[in-house]
């Protein structure tokens, strides 16, 4: 799959990079062809940059909280040290739930903790990415509860994420704040009206495509 013709003298050609993407609809790509999902326009971004992705795995559902995603990690008995690149964006679904953030935290703890042991690349290796804001598009009017009050959840859950992102050195990728200005807008929209077209895929691949380049120089 590897791009023979990049010009990135940084990148170690003769090494395959496997890629699992771990989260709920976000990282599913409900809604899209799966090449429109975030992993997928990832991989060919660094392919196009000269990272040969040999694979894709996508451990993910729609309607997953944190803790659904551990209980299948779990399940799935994965060799230690499988991947060179992970990248990990779960949350929304405890939000709307309304699960507490006391769970929400050490939940993700623990996520975080098995996805180092499923990196060899270690803390480099991977990356957690904020959780979207889905109170900026139209499903969110249909529903009994207030914009204000889904944004101020959310915040509340990113700030977990943000902090132990620090906590454990680990790249945080902040999607939100871009989201909100513009995941509204009809273009950006899958036609259910509430997860992002590929249009925003392609943008949140951009950014974390670009951090995982900056990963494999190091």
């Amino acid at each position: 799959m590897a791009d023979q013709h990049s010009d990135n003298p940084a990148v170690n050609r003769s090494k395959d990079y496997r890629y699992l993407a771990l989260g709920d609809s976000y990282t599913v790509g409900e809604g899209v062809p799966q090449e429109d999902s975030f992993p997928y326009q990832t991989g060919h971004l660094l392919e196009k940059a000269g990272v040969p992705i040999t694979n894709i795995d996508i451990i993910a559902r729609t309607g997953w909280t944190s803790g659904e995603l551990l209980q299948e990690i779990r399940q799935r008995n994965l060799s230690p040290g499988a991947f060179e690149l992970l990248s990990l964006l779960i949350g929304v679904n405890n939000q709307y739930r309304g699960l507490s953030l006391e769970q929400f935290e050490t939940e993700l703890k623990q996520l975080i903790e098995t996805s180092l042991d499923l990196t060899n690349r270690g803390r480099a290796g991977m990356v957690l990415i904020s959780i979207p804001d889905w109170g900026v598009t139209p499903f969110a009017d249909s529903g009994t509860r207030e914009k204000a009050s889904i944004s101020r959840e959310i915040d509340a859950y990113n700030q977990i994420v943000k902090k132990l992102a620090a906590d454990f050195q680990i790249p945080y990728l902040d999607i939100t704040d871009r989201y909100r200005a513009i995941g509204g807008k009809p273009v950006n929209l899958a036609p259910d009206k509430l997860h992002p077209s590929g249009q925003i895929y392609a943008a949140w691949a951009d950014l974390l495509s670009k951090v995982f380049q900056k990963a494999v120089k190091t």
